[in-house]
This record gives structure tokens, C-alpha cells and sequence, in this order.
């Protein structure tokens, strides 16, 4: 071509670069060289390098052509260059050269231009600025179907399900016809918003409307109904697919795992062509969410001889069957590992961590991991507080208590009966009182009957026999067996017969087949000397 002198046309110098950029036989390096050193290239060479770079594996360099092309003084970027541009940097997260490309576009009046407002919306939504994605959509004088697509999925992407339904509203009432795309963004809202009724509707509006039920619209329909508990319809979807997907296989695991089908959902998971770890993930949970933690750590096992990478949400599932199994070595190896292979030490994982070491009776541990988390939120606060409580560490568990609220987090029921436990096991009775008055007073929390339970208990070990009836007394909701046998235990102790028949009487009203209260009110007489009644 320099031989020839086309080098100098820009027709046939677009063609060259264009095959050096996006070609199968694609050479990014020689495509720049002829790009630097040709005379004049025009914009449509510019935009194809361009693309190029940025749909390879060193997209950043898109940047540097674009400068170059900024100095060359020619050609000038058109309305084709920017969204090249800002697509780029919305998947490199590049948020301040994306704005700074953005003053380009107002500068060089490409700012009404559909294409590229088109871009800046999808931009904004990628870095989960969907305010920001709305305001370029109210601002464009002209909006097509990838306009409200982009805006209706940054919604959802940003668990906004209702505000993309809105959107979805508005887009009906101007008239424009929805396609697979804006179906995946609704019906992935009524999974959201576990909406069924809707989430039927709109696959009702697929099916009338004859879309095409391409595989990751199935796919979505899928994971809708599976989240708003039909099974059975996700099971028809999946088994009328004649294409699946890695994903289409993923959400049928979870599924199954979810209901409890755990043998259906081993099956089609050791069917899978391929496994990352979101299906690992979800089978191991479906393990320990039935209490089959044993075999919950097995797959573990097998998942590491798979050499897939376990991640936060893998350690945090076994450390719950840890907790369950009181498997202690085997939460300080997953401990171990977390810090070897560096993993983020978040909330939820350090929380886990907490839980199996507290449930495990390692105290110690711990308040280790509660010292070293940088992050804490009330679930932490309260795996602490039933630790300690659970494990006899009363005034601990209280101090935490008491520094939780100092540090502004609201503690909820669980919290509260941990807090109570600790005043049981240490006979704290006013710090009790206070605890369970400041439920609703403080909180508005109301107590459910473990709370009842704890504070007849706490009574009842006190001698405080009438206190602990009035508070049954008082109770909004029916006293169960859990109410009355703490009280019926305490007047077994301080040998109070009279009140112990009338607990007994209650206590056989609920089960008349509790051999366990026919005893124990033989021994009350008994120890009382009232022997006749004993053997009645």
C-alpha cells in the first residue's frame, strides 16, 4: 500500500485498519502503528481501533488512541466514538475519566445524539448510579426501547424492583412495545419483590404477546418462580428447554436445595457439563438448612478435590454446620484457610466465624474474631451476647449488651434472649426486670413466650414464686410448656405444693400424657411428707 501510495486514500486505509483491529487475524499493535503513522486517518479509523482495543484484553488503551486522536488535529470524534467510550468505561468501573469523557460529549454538542445518551445511561446504571442513569433519561429529547431497557434493568440491578415496575408503567402508557430484554427486567423484579401473581402475569404477557422465550428470559422466569415458591413451574420451564445453560442448571440446584429436594437436587448437580461455586454453594446450604451438616462438610470435601475455590458464602454455610455439629477442629481449619487464602473478613463471614467458635464453647476465639472484625452490625453484637450468656459468662454477655446499645445498634428478639439467659444463669434478677421492661419501652419489641419462659425462670430460681405467676398472668399470649415448667421445677425447689398442683394442672391440660409431670409431682408430695397424694 505505500508502494502503491493507498496508503494515503482513507478508504482503503479504513479497510487495513479495520482488519488489524476486529478481524479474526486481529493485530492491535500493527493496527496503531499504521494508525500513528498515516497522514490523515478519518474518524471511521479512529472508532474501529478504537473497538478494537476495547473489546480486547487491554480495553485501557482505547483511552490512548482516543487522546492520540484528540492531537492529531484531523479527524474529530463523532457520535460513533463516544459510546465506544463510555461503554468502556462503564465495564472498567472508571468513574472519573467517564465523566470527564461525558464533558466532552456537552463540549462537542453529542449530548442530545440517542446513541450516546443511550451509553451514558448504560454507564451510569453499571456503576450503580441509577439516579444519575435517570436523569439522562428524563433529559433525552428522544428515548427508543435500549432507553427504558437500560433504565427498567439498572433499577433491578440495583434492588429497586418497584422503581423499575414504575418505569415499566411509564413505558406502557407511551406506547412502546416491550421485547425479551424489558421481560427479563420485570419478571426478575417479581422475583424482588417475591410477587407471583405478577410474576404470572407478565409470563402470561410473553407467551400472548409472542415473544421469544429466549434461554436467559427462561432462565429468569425460572429463578422468579423458584423464589416466589413454585417449583413445579420453574421444573416445566426447565424441562421444556431444549438449550440449557450453565445458569438454567444453577438456579434448578438452588431450587431444589431450597424446597428440601436434596436427592433431586444431587442428581441434576452431579449431571451438570460444568460447576462453579454458586451451585457447591447452594447444595451445601441445602444440607445444613435440613440439618444434614455431616454431609454438608463432605461435599465440602469433595468440592475441594474438585478444585473449585470456595468463597465467603462457601465458609460461612460450613461454619453454620460447624456450629450445628459442634465440630470445632474442623471451624479452626476453615478459620485457618480463610487467612491463608486471604478472604475478606466481612460481617457476614466474621459473624460465622463468632457463631461456630461461641456455639463451640471456644469463648476465647471468640472475642477474638468479635476484636479483629473491622466491621460489626447487630446480628454480631447478638451471636456475642447468647455466647457468653449460653456458656455461663453473665456479666460479660450484659457489659456487651449495654455497649451495643451505647453504640447506637438496635438489638432485636434474639438479642433480648440472650441478654435474659445471662440474668437466668446469674441470678441477676432487677438487671432482669429492667432488660425485659426496655423490650417494649425502649424498642417496641414485644416479648414471645421464650422471653416469658427466661423471666419466669429467672423468678422462679429467686424464690420470687407470686411474681413469676403474675407475669403469666399478664402474658397477651397463652403460656406453653415452656412457661410453666420452669415454674413448676422452681416450686419443686422451694417446696411449694399448692402452687406446684396448680402448675401441674396446667402443665396436663396441654399434654394429659406427660409421664415427666406425673413424677415430678409425686416427688413435690413426697419431699412434702404427703404420701397418700404421692401415690395417687
Amino acid at each position: 500500500m505505500v508502494a502503491t501510495g493507498l496508503v494515503s486514500d482513507g478508504l482503503a486505509l479504513s479497510r487495513l485498519v479495520a482488519f488489524c483491529a476486529i478481524s479474526d487475524s486481529r493485530d492491535l499493535e500493527y493496527c496503531a502503528k499504521i494508525l500513528y503513522g498515516a497522514e490523515d486517518p478519518n474518524a471511521f479509523s479512529w472508532n474501529v481501533a478504537i473497538r478494537g482495543f476495547a473489546e480486547s484484553e487491554r480495553p485501557s488503551e482505547a483511552f490512548v488512541l482516543y487522546r492520540r486522536m484528540l492531537r492529531n488535529g484531523g479527524s474529530k470524534p463523532d457520535n460513533y466514538t463516544y459510546p465506544l467510550l463510555l461503554k468502556t468505561c462503564a465495564n472498567l468501573s472508571v468513574n472519573r475519566l467517564g465523566r470527564g469523557i461525558l464533558g466532552h460529549v456537552v463540549k462537542l454538542g453529542f449530548h442530545g445524539d440517542l446513541f450516546v445518551r443511550n451509553a451514558a445511561i448504560h454507564m451510569f446504571v453499571s456503576w450503580g448510579e441509577v439516579g444519575k442513569a435517570r436523569e439522562v433519561f428524563d433529559g433525552s429529547p428522544v428515548r427508543d426501547l435500549v432507553s427504558w431497557n437500560s433504565l427498567i434493568n439498572g433499577y433491578v440491578r440495583s434492588g429497586l424492583a418497584g422503581y423499575a415496575l414504575r418505569v415499566y408503567r411509564e413505558m406502557e402508557a407511551e406506547g412502546v412495545m416491550p421485547d425479551e430484554v424489558t421481560m427479563i427486567g420485570m419478571v426478575s423484579s417479581c422475583a424482588q419483590l417475591e410477587d407471583l401473581k405478577l410474576g404470572r402475569e407478565f409470563h402470561q404477557m410473553i407467551e400472548g404477546n409472542g415473544l421469544s422465550l429466549t434461554v436467559p428470559l427462561a432462565n429468569a422466569l425460572m429463578d422468579m418462580y423458584i423464589k416466589c415458591g413454585d417449583l413445579e413451574q420453574a421444573q416445566k420451564i426447565f424441562d421444556n428447554m431444549t438449550t440449557r445453560t450453565f445458569v438454567s442448571y444453577t438456579t434448578m440446584v438452588v431450587g431444589y436445595a431450597r424446597f428440601g429436594f436434596l436427592d433431586m437436587a444431587r442428581e441434576l448437580f452431579d449431571g451438570m457439563p460444568q460447576k462453579d461455586v454458586v451451585p457447591w454453594n447452594a447444595l451445601i446450604g441445602g444440607y445444613v438448612q435440613a440439618n444434614r451438616s455431616r454431609e454438608a462438610l463432605t461435599l465440602f470435601h469433595e468440592m475441594q478435590s474438585s478444585k473449585t475455590r470456595p468463597d465467603e458464602v462457601t465458609m460461612v454455610t460450613c461454619l453454620s454446620a460447624c456450629s450445628q455439629l459442634g465440630a470445632l477442629e474442623v471451624g479452626i481449619w476453615i478459620h485457618n484457610y480463610v487467612e491463608k487464602h486471604k478472604l475478606s473478613l466481612n460481617v457476614a463471614l466474621g459473624t460465622a466465624l463468632l457463631d461456630m467458635y461461641a456455639k463451640c464453647g471456644d469463648i476465647p476465639r471468640a472475642l477474638s474474631v468479635f476484636l479483629e472484625m473491622p466491621t460489626k452490625n447487630s446480628f454480631t453484637w447478638t451471636a456475642l451476647i447468647c455466647g457468653l450468656a449460653h456458656h455461663g459468662y453473665a456479666l460479660d454477655a450484659i457489659s456487651f449488651f449495654r455497649e451495643m446499645i451505647g453504640n447506637g445498634l438496635k438489638p432485636d428478639e434474639v438479642t433480648f434472649l440472650g441478654v435474659l439467659s445471662a440474668c437466668c444463669h446469674g441470678g441477676l434478677v432487677e438487671a432482669g426486670r429492667n432488660f425485659f421492661s426496655q423490650m417494649s419501652s425502649e424498642f417496641n419489641l414485644f416479648p414471645r413466650l421464650k422471653h416469658y419462659s427466661c423471666m419466669v425462670d429467672l423468678l422462679g430460681r429467686a424464690g420470687l414464686l407470686d411474681e413469676a405467676v403474675k407475669i403469666i398472668e399478664s402474658m397477651p399470649i397463652k403460656a406453653d410448656a415452656g412457661v410453666w415448667g420452669p415454674l413448676f421445677f422452681a416450686c419443686r425447689v422451694h417446696r411449694n405444693v399448692l402452687l406446684g398442683q396448680k402448675v401441674a394442672l396446667e402443665l396436663l391440660k396441654l399434654d394429659p400424657h406427660d409421664s415427666g409431670t406425673y413424677v415430678l409431682l409425686a416427688n413435690m408430695y413426697g419431699e412434702a411428707n404427703m404420701w397418700e397424694e404421692s401415690r395417687k
